[in-house]
């Protein structure tokens, strides 16, 4: 649980020292499906051209069940600028997972791409990278596997 509250704080602190751009926010809600998650819904926040951040309720699987799983995220957007969108299309993230009935957390580092949809202010997130299980309990070692997430994500607003 320390090592996810690290890496809570990494987050901040890479937001506050990316966020120097003036630009407005926007807010999108996101339905997926992922791995460490299994299903969730959530929101994110635009907070510069370069920077957003989410948060995410979801369900992960198990041995035998699911966990509820809260999720929060920042991604790093770069790249060419987007004349459609105004946006930059691609993003590094780095997320945690806190799996609420569990004894485990997941830091989460992937790569990934937004895709516009035909529809006006809607499309499509596919990221790509490894998450790291933390467990609570002295007797487990850290396990590592793939991290894959697809999103569909629609914005409450318009940029301005």
């Amino acid at each position: 649980m320390k090592k996810l509250g690290l890496l809570l704080l990494f987050q901040l602190v890479a937001l506050g020292i990316f966020a120097q751009d003036a630009g407005l926010s926007k807010t999108k809600f996101v339905i997926g499906a992922s791995v460490p998650e299994l299903l969730h819904a959530g929101v994110g926040f635009d907070l510069t051209t370069y920077n957003q951040l989410g948060f995410t309720v979801g369900v992960g699987p198990t041995m035998g069940g699911v966990w509820p799983a809260l999720s929060a995220e920042h991604r790093l957007y770069f790249g060419n600028v987007q004349a459609s969108t105004n946006r930059r299309k691609l993003f590094f993230r780095q997320g945690a997972t806190y799996f609420t009935e569990g004894e485990e957390g997941a830091g989460v580092l992937s790569l990934g791409i937004d895709l516009k949809s035909k529809k006006a202010n809607r499309g499509w997130t596919i990221d790509a990278g490894y998450f790291l299980l933390f467990p609570r309990t002295k007797d487990r070692y850290r396990d590592s596997f793939p991290a894959l997430r697809f999103q569909y994500f629609s914005y409450f607003k318009k940029h301005q």
